[in-house]
């Protein structure tokens, strides 16, 4: 293969216009099938390979978009991350991923290494973000989309759910069941808008004239997170008779903590999570907790993105709702199901 060969040698070879050999690579409808075929035969004989950053450049479009994840390896965010690769890759556009650890600072860098390769678009984790970072990219002129939570300010449109809301419900579930002992387990460190609005939508729940005796407990985000908690809320002084974790590996800790002990979930203590992973509905009792289309998340994501490059109206905000989803974890027996 010879890096020399131009655009200018693969028209010459097919005996076409240059903007013929142009059109093809662009995918265009405006060639010919036999054409297209001649076209693509005399790139791969002589191994022309185009020169994006020269496209780029002409169309002012990189066909690149960025996603700046918190962590690599959560399920919650590779969904999303399918979601959206499923509807880029279909308009043959490709995801640049990074990831920020739950620093602002990091997300700054990381953002700031991305707009330097010209992204068509970026897509960001949550809605609370820092100063620099929203300045930042309000200037940059290109598509920002905020997913995984609700905001009625976005940077440029935001795809979530109301994490507040759905924590609300979760909660107000319990009440329903009859449980009057209710305790949050939320997280020790990589605090997020996310966690937050759960940890608030709680505290709101519980504080409109229920009658439920309430604490927060914080642990880390993990098996032993969960466990930790249950063991710190049997030692309690107060008979805790519910446990909502703000994520579901702390819960299915918990559940694992009860089973070494020998309590009885839900009779002696019920335990609810949130995200609904896939583990949830294969713990033994399952697991109750909230569950979000996350796959559509980054489908929807991306669609808005590609609608905004098309110059399509299209939303700011997009809420994809949630669902709370009861299982035997705090179904007492004898109980009947309840609509929210």
């Amino acid at each position: 293969m010879d890096s020399r060969v131009r655009l200018s040698d693969v028209a010459k070879r097919a005996k076409v216009g240059v903007g013929t050999v142009s059109r093809v690579l662009n995918s265009s409808a405006n060639v010919s099938a036999a054409t297209r075929q001649k076209v693509l035969a005399t790139i791969a004989e002589l191994g022309f390979v185009p020169n994006l950053v020269a496209r780029s450049l002409a169309a002012n479009r990189t066909r690149s978009i960025a996603a700046i994840i918190p962590v690599m390896g959560y399920t919650q965010h590779s969904e999303i991350i399918q979601g959206m690769t499923d509807v880029l890759h279909a308009h043959d556009m490709n995801l640049m991923i990074g990831t920020s650890g739950y620093s602002d600072q990091v997300e700054l860098q990381v953002v700031e290494a991305f707009l330097a390769r010209r992204p068509d678009a970026i897509y960001l984790t949550g809605v609370r973000h820092s100063e620099d970072v929203c300045s930042i990219l309000q200037q940059s002129g290109i598509p920002v989309v905020e997913g995984s939570n609700l905001t009625d300010r976005p940077i440029d449109a935001v795809v979530g759910y109301s994490n507040f809301n759905a924590t609300v419900d979760l909660t107000r579930l319990l009440i329903a069941r009859g449980y009057r002992r209710v305790w949050h387990v939320t997280v020790t460190k990589d605090f997020n808008d996310r966690i937050d609005d759960r940890l608030e939508g709680f505290r709101w729940m519980t504080s409109t004239g229920s009658e439920v005796e309430a604490d927060v407990i914080r642990c880390e985000n993990s098996f032993d997170g969960g466990a930790e908690a249950v063991r710190l809320a049997l030692a309690s002084n107060i008979k805790v008779e519910a446990l909502t974790f703000a994520t579901d590996v702390m819960a299915v800790g918990g559940l694992l903590e009860c089973q070494r002990q020998g309590i009885n979930v839900p009779e002696r203590l019920a335990i609810a999570g949130f995200d609904d992973l896939c583990i949830a509905s294969s713990t033994n009792p399952s697991l109750t907790t909230v569950k979000v289309d996350r796959v559509g998340l980054g489908r929807k994501a991306a669609e808005m993105i590609i609608n905004r490059l098309q110059g399509n109206h299209c939303p700011k905000i997009v809420d994809i709702g949630f669902q709370v989803v009861e299982r035997d974890s705090t179904r007492r027996q004898g109980t009947v199901n309840l609509t929210l």
